[in-house]
C-alpha cells in the first residue's frame, strides 16, 4: 500500500522536445541511478521542509557493521582518550541487554558489542538508517570525530531524553539506551503523528529555543514539511536555521541562529551525499534519464518505488513517475499532477496518462490523458475542452499556456480561457492569442469594454488586428494595444499594420474630447473635425515642435503630396518636406503668406528651414523668397528677385531693414519697399537699393515710372554730400538741405562743373520752371536754361544780383553766356544786361535802360568802364555810376 505522498511541488522548468501523445512502453531495465556521491554542502540546496527523504531515513540496510566500523576509523587517525573514555571507533558496550520485540522495534539480541555492531543492530531492529544514527551522534555530541570524549558524551550521546533547559532522563543514560531510545523514538513519531506538535504541511517553527530567546524576539518561520522523516527530525529538534546560520554554513550565525537541523543536513551531505536522494532503477530510471535526470524536469528522487494493486510510482522533487500495468511508465511533473489529482486522479475525468509530458521554458506543461490533454502552469490548469481541442492545436497549443479553468458551454457555444489565449466554438471557431490576448486580458476580457471577439485575428508580416464587439486590438512586434473608435476606423482604412505598424502605446484623450494613438509608422488624431493621420515622415518633426501642446497644435488633415513635396496642415501651421529631405514647420502668418502665394507649387516654393528671429524681425526662407514678420507690418514676402540684394545689405538688421510691403511691378521694373529704403531693378539688370531720403524723393517724383526713372547705381559720397543717380536725374543729400533732385536737364551741366565738389556745389532746392525757362539753385550758384537752349551756370555773387533783379523773369532776363574773366574783372551776360564782378566792387548788374546806352558807348572797354555802383531810379530817370562817368537815361 502506498503510504507517503507529500513531496516538493517546485521544479526547474526545461523544455522537453517530445511529440505529444507518444507512449513510453516498458523497456529493458537499466543500471540503478543512485543519489550523487558525497560533496561539500551548499546552503542554496537546503530545503527547510525536506531535510531527508523517507527512503534514506528508514533505510536500515544502508551500511553493515563492518562498513560502519570502516567509516568510524576513517574519521579519527588517533585517539587520545584523555578523559577516561575511548573514541567511538574503539568503544565496546559491555553486557548490552537483549530486548523483546515491541510495537516500534523488533527484538534486540544484546550481548557485548562494538559501537559499530550496536549501531547496525539497532538500525535493523528499529528500522532507522545507520547513516542517520551516525549523523545524529555527531550532531548532538560530536562523538564520531571526538578524540577525547567524556563520560557524558556517551551517556547523552544522541540527546535522547534530554529536553532543552531540563536534566536528562536517567532511564536513557548510557550509549546503548541513547542509540536504541532515539531510534525507537523516531518510530513512535511515525506511528503516532497526531500526538506531536509538527504535522505534514505548513508549520510555524521557532528559530531559537527559550532560553536563550526568553523574550521571543526571534520569531518563527512558516515551513511546509513534506515528508515523515523531516517531520520526525523537527519533532526531535524543534528549531529551523535562520538565514544567518545558512550564510555561515560551517560556522555560527547570530543570536537567533539554531544549528541542529542545519548540522544534520550538512553532515549527512558531506558524509553520504544528498540526504533527499533515492535510487532510481529499471523503467523509472529510463524515463527519468530521458527527461534530464536530477537536473531535468523532475529533479532528484524523494522516495523509492511504491505500489498498490493498480499502479506503482516513485516520487521526485518535481513530480512523480507512474507505472500502469499494460500501459507503461509516464513521468508526470508536479504542475500537471496537481491538476490531475484535483480532477479526480485516475478515477476522475482525466483518467490515466497516455502520452509524454511536453514543457516550455516558462513552466507550462501539457500531457495527454484518457480524457484529453491537461494544460497547466504554476498558476493553474485544466483539461483542454473536447469542443476546443482542434482550435487549441491550431492556435499554438502549449504556447497558449495553462488553462485557467475548464471548458464552459452554453447555448451551443463553448469557451475556455488560457494563460495566453482564449478559445471559442459554436459558429466560426475563434481564438484570441499572443499579444492580442494580453491586451484583451488587461481590458477585462469578455467583461470589459471589448466584449467577445467577432472574428479571428487578421495577420500579415507587419502585424495583426482582431475585431471585438466593442473595438479593435492591433499588435506588432509582440506588443498589442486596444485601438478605440473612431481611431480604429481610420487605422483600418489606412491599411492597419501594413501602413502604420502596430500601436506604440494606448490611446489618450484630453478634456476637450480629442483623442490620439501612436503607432509604429505614425499617429492618428481624432477631433470634432474628424480623424487625421500624421505619418512617420512628419511625426518626428511634430514631436520636436511639442505635439499638440506646441505651436502646431493638432493636425487638421492627412498628409497631401504633390510632385514637389508632401505637406500636412495643423491648427497652428503646416509641416512640409524640403528639397534636402528635411521636414520644416511653417507657422501662423508664414503659413498664410505661403498658401496665399500658392503653397509648395506657388511662387515661394518649398520652405528651406524654420523660422529665425534677430531681435528686430523674424523670417523664414523658401525656395522663391523669404517671408519676414514684424509687429508693425505683419508677414511680408521678400521675393526671390530681391532676396540676395536684401541679404547683402544685412537683411533685417541692415540699412534696408524689414520689408514694409510686397513687390510692386510696373512696365519699367519691379521694386519693393523696406523700412529703410527700396530695392529696385536698374536698366543694367542689377537690383539697387534706394535708401531713406533718396527713396522719399524718388517716390515723390513718381518712382520707377516718374521723372527720375530707375536708379542707375547705389549711393556714393564725396565728403561734402552724398548722391544717387537715376535715369532722370540725381538725388543729392546734404546735412543742410536733405535730399534734393538734380533733374536730368541739369545733371550734365552740374557734373561738368564738378558736381557737389565743384563751384556749384550741392543743390539747395529743386528745379523751378517759369514760362521763360527752368532753373535750379545750388550752394554756389544756379543752373538755368538760356535762349540758345544751353544750360548755363550763374555763380555766387552773379546769382545773388541776378535773383535780386528778378531772376529769369526780371530785368536781366536769362543768362546768355557763362562767366568770363579778364585780368581785373569778370562778367556774366544776360538777355537784357550784364553782371560784372571785381574784387573791390563785387557783382554789379548793368540792366536796361542803362545797359543800352552803356553798351553803345563800348561797355567795359568803352567810354564809361566798369560799374562802380548799382543803378538808381529817380522819378522817370535811371542813373548808374561807372569808373569814368555816369549814365542817366530817362524813362
Amino acid at each position: 500500500m502506498i503510504t507517503r505522498w507529500s513531496r516538493s511541488r517546485s521544479f526547474a522548468a526545461s523544455a522537453v522536445v517530445v511529440a505529444l501523445g507518444v507512449v513510453i512502453g516498458l523497456l529493458t531495465a537499466v543500471a540503478p541511478q543512485n543519489a550523487p556521491a558525497a560533496s561539500a554542502a551548499n546552503a542554496s540546496d537546503f530545503q527547510p521542509g525536506y531535510l531527508i527523504s523517507d527512503y534514506n531515513f528508514f533505510d536500515s540496510g544502508s551500511m553493515t557493521a563492518g562498513e560502519i566500523q570502516n567509516f568510524l576509523n576513517s574519521k579519527i587517525s588517533g585517539c587520545r582518550g584523555s578523559n577516561g573514555m575511548p573514541c567511538l571507533k574503539d568503544y565496546v558496550a559491555q553486557s548490552t541487554p537483549s530486548l523483546s520485540a515491541n510495537s516500534y522495534c523488533r527484538a534486540f539480541p544484546g550481548g557485548t558489542m562494538s559501537a559499530a555492531s550496536l549501531i547496525a543492530a539497532v538500525s535493523q531492529a528499529c528500522g532507522i538508517s545507520p547513516k542517520v544514527i551516525l549523523v545524529m551522534l555527531q550532531k548532538e555530541q560530536g562523538l564520531v570525530t571526538d578524540t577525547a570524549p567524556t563520560p557524558r558524551s556517551y551517556s547523552a550521546a544522541l540527546g535522547q531524553g534530554c529536553p532543552d533547559g531540563a536534566a536528562c532522563d536517567p532511564s536513557f543514560a548510557g550509549f546503548f539506551y541513547q542509540v536504541y531510545g532515539a531510534a525507537r523514538q523516531f518510530q513512535i513519531y511515525m506511528q503516532n503523528p497526531r500526538s506531536f506538535s509538527y504535522q505534514l504541511g505548513w508549520n510555524n517553527i521557532l528559530y531559537q529555543a527559550t532560553p536563550p530567546d526568553t523574550n521571543r524576539v526571534c520569531g518563527t518561520r512558516s515551513v511546509y514539511i513534506q515528508n515523515d522523516a523531516t517531520r520526525a527530525l523537527y519533532v526531535y529538534t524543534p528549531y529551523t536555521p535562520n538565514q544567518a546560520a545558512l550564510n555561515n554554513l560551517y560556522g555560527t550565525g547570530d543570536f537567533c541562529s539554531a544549528y541542529g537541523n542545519r548540522n544534520f543536513w550538512r553532515l549527512y551531505t558531506d558524509w553520504f551525499g544528498d540526504p533527499t536522494g533515492s535510487p532510481v532503477v529499471g523503467e523509472y530510471a529510463k524515463v527519468w534519464a530521458a527527461i534530464g535526470g536530477a537536473s531535468g524536469l523532475l529533479g532528484g528522487p524523494t522516495g523509492i518505488e511504491e505500489c498498490n494493486g493498480r499502479y506503482c510510482l516513485q516520487t521526485f522533487r518535481g513530480g512523480t513517475i507512474f507505472w500502469f500495468p499494460g500501459r507503461g511508465v509516464f513521468a508526470v511533473p508536479s504542475v500537471v499532477e496537481g491538476i490531475w489529482r484535483n480532477l479526480g486522479f485516475v478515477d476522475g475525468a482525466a483518467g490515466a496518462p497516455t502520452g509524454v509530458v511536453v514543457c516550455e521554458s516558462d513552466g507550462t506543461c501539457t500531457q495527454s490523458f484518457d480524457g484529453g490533454v491537461i494544460a497547466a502552469d504554476g498558476n493553474g490548469g485544466s483539461l483542454v475542452g473536447r469542443h476546443l481541442e482542434s482550435a487549441w492545436l491550431g492556435n499554438g497549443a502549449i504556447r497558449l499556456g495553462g488553462a485557467r479553468g475548464p471548458e464552459v458551454c452554453a447555448d451551443g457555444r463553448c469557451a475556455q480561457l488560457f494563460a495566453r489565449g482564449a478559445l471559442f466554438s459554436g459558429g466560426p471557431a475563434t481564438a484570441v492569442t499572443g499579444a492580442i490576448f494580453s491586451a484583451w486580458n488587461s481590458a477585462g476580457l469578455t467583461s470589459g469594454q471589448l466584449g467577445y471577439p467577432i472574428a479571428n485575428a487578421v495577420c500579415s508580416s507587419s502585424g495583426c488586428t482582431q475585431t471585438f464587439g466593442g473595438g479593435l486590438i492591433a499588435s506588432a512586434g509582440g506588443r498589442a494595444e486596444v485601438v478605440p473608435e473612431p481611431i480604429a476606423t481610420k487605422y483600418l482604412a489606412l491599411g492597419g499594420p501594413a501602413r502604420l505598424g502596430g500601436p506604440a502605446g494606448p490611446a489618450a484623450c484630453d478634456s476637450a474630447g480629442a483623442c490620439s494613438q501612436t503607432f509604429g509608422g505614425g499617429r492618428i488624431d481624432v477631433t470634432a473635425q474628424g480623424a487625421a493621420v500624421t505619418e512617420r515622415w512628419f511625426l518626428e518633426a511634430w514631436a520636436t515642435a511639442g505635439y499638440e501642446q506646441g505651436r502646431l497644435g493638432r493636425p487638421l488633415a492627412d498628409m497631401t503630396c504633390s510632385p514637389a513635396t508632401c505637406y500636412q496642415s495643423f491648427a497652428g501651421g503646416i509641416l512640409s518636406g524640403s528639397p534636402s529631405g528635411n521636414v520644416v514647420a511653417v507657422f501662423g502668418a508664414y503659413r498664410d503668406s505661403w498658401l496665399a502665394a500658392g503653397g509648395p507649387s506657388g511662387s515661394l516654393g518649398l520652405p528651406l528651414s524654420g523660422e529665425s528671429c534677430n531681435g528686430r524681425d523674424c523670417s523664414q526662407p523658401f525656395q522663391g523668397g523669404v517671408v519676414v514678420w514684424t509687429p508693425a507690418n505683419g508677414a511680408v514676402i521678400v521675393s526671390s528677385w530681391f532676396v540676395s540684394p536684401w541679404q547683402s545689405q544685412g537683411s533685417g538688421l541692415g540699412r534696408l531693414g524689414a520689408p514694409v510691403s510686397g513687390m510692386v511691378c510696373e512696365p519699367a521694373t519691379c521694386y519693393q519697399s523696406f523700412e529703410g529704403g527700396i530695392l529696385s531693378g536698374s536698366p543694367s539688370g542689377a537690383i539697387l537699393p534706394v535708401f531713406g531720403a533718396y527713396r522719399d524723393s524718388w517716390l515723390a517724383a513718381g518712382g520707377p515710372s516718374g521723372s527720375l526713372g530707375l536708379p542707375l547705381s547705389g549711393e556714393s559720397c564725396n565728403g561734402r554730400d552724398c548722391s544717387q543717380p537715376f535715369q532722370g536725374g540725381v538725388v543729392v543729400w546734404t546735412p543742410a538741405n536733405g535730399a534734393v533732385i538734380v533733374s536730368s536737364w541739369f545733371v550734365s551741366p552740374w557734373q561738368s562743373q564738378g558736381s557737389g565738389l565743384g563751384r556749384l556745389g550741392a543743390p539747395v532746392s529743386g528745379m523751378v520752371c517759369e514760362p521763360a525757362t527752368c532753373y535750379q539753385s545750388f550752394e554756389g550758384g544756379i543752373l538755368s536754361g538760356s535762349p540758345s537752349g544751353a544750360i548755363l551756370p550763374v555763380f555766387g555773387a552773379y546769382r545773388d544780383s541776378w535773383l535780386a533783379a528778378g531772376g529769369p523773369s526780371g530785368s536781366l532776363g536769362l543768362p546768355t553766356r557763362a562767366e568770363a574773366c579778364r585780368v581785373t574783372w569778370c562778367d556774366t551776360e544776360f538777355q537784357r544786361g550784364v553782371i560784372t564782378w571785381t574784387p573791390s566792387m563785387g557783382a554789379l548788374p548793368v540792366a536796361q535802360p542803362v545797359f543800352g546806352r552803356w553798351s553803345q558807348a563800348g561797355g567795359v572797354d568803352g567810354q564809361y568802364g566798369l560799374p562802380v555802383a548799382p543803378a538808381v531810379a529817380s522819378g522817370n530817370a535811371v542813373t548808374q555810376q561807372f569808373q569814368r562817368g555816369t549814365v542817366s537815361v530817362s524813362g
